[in-house]
């Protein structure tokens, strides 16, 4: 299971990676967030995280490992913790667009163990909605940050 959402950002895609890979604007992106902790920086491949969230008043401690790190172009990311029932992953693209740069985020969901199927659905559905919501602040977020450095 799986989704792709996709919005236009007036900034370079260098701008936007760089904006997406810091760890402090993570909550920024997404008020669930609580920390966002690699356990190197700059971020590279290899990469663990550690991200600490709060889902409907529940504190959640989940665990990533950066796959790919393309400065400036793509990152991509899977889910290590919790490993049951869904494995997690997440690929960024930041491509060059006449009006800045095209942000991409797809998202494949591997069910693992039971109820692995039932849960992939669900995630990708919550996932797919949260995506959405987080490119909008994610637009919003940069370019006033942009628009304040003019």
């Amino acid at each position: 299971m799986c989704f792709s959402e996709s919005i236009v950002i007036r900034t370079t895609p260098e701008a936007a990676f760089a904006y997406l890979a810091d760890p402090a604007t993570a909550p920024i992106i997404d008020p669930a967030v609580i920390s966002y902790e690699p356990d190197s920086l700059p971020m590279r491949a290899g990469t663990t995280n550690t991200i600490r969230a709060r889902f409907f008043g529940v504190a959640a401690t989940m665990v990533s490992r950066t796959l790919e790190w393309d400065e400036g172009r793509r990152m991509v990311l899977e889910s290590i913790k919790p490993a049951r029932p869904v494995r997690g992953r997440a690929t960024h693209l930041f491509e060059p667009h006449p009006d800045g740069v095209r942000y991409t985020w797809s998202m494949e969901m591997t069910p693992v163990g039971p109820g692995g199927r039932i849960a992939a659905r669900l995630m990708t559905v919550l996932m797919r909605r949260n995506a959405r919501q987080q490119q909008v602040r994610f637009k919003r977020a940069l370019e006033q940050a942009e628009g304040a450095a003019s």
